[in-house]
């Protein structure tokens, strides 16, 4: 006999959100190396429909509290990663 462990809601948000944010991650892969263009297309597509359901998600899992966002970065913060990410832009060669 099998025992069947129930999902509570919030598990299940969590699950379908990690789900989502692994396909996205793969759909970026896939376009980068795709060279035929149909193709490409249909993965852009199909990336951008993931990308509005996973943001619906996203929105419900906050209204319900499933979701605590990460608190703002204080400005200094943010001072301090654009410094890094412009030196680091400058230092590319393309």
């Amino acid at each position: 006999m099998y025992m069947v462990k129930k999902m509570d809601e919030k598990t299940m948000v969590s699950d379908a959100l990690s789900e989502m944010n692994a396909s996205l991650l793969s759909y970026a892969y896939f376009i980068e190396q795709t060279s035929d263009e149909t193709l490409r297309q249909k993965i852009i597509n199909s990336r951008n429909d993931t990308e509005a359901k996973q943001y619906e998600l996203y929105k419900m899992a906050k209204k319900h509290g499933y979701y605590q966002p990460a608190a703002p970065a204080k400005p200094e913060e943010v001072e301090k990663v654009k410094a890094e990410c412009s030196c680091s832009s400058k230092n590319q060669t393309i």
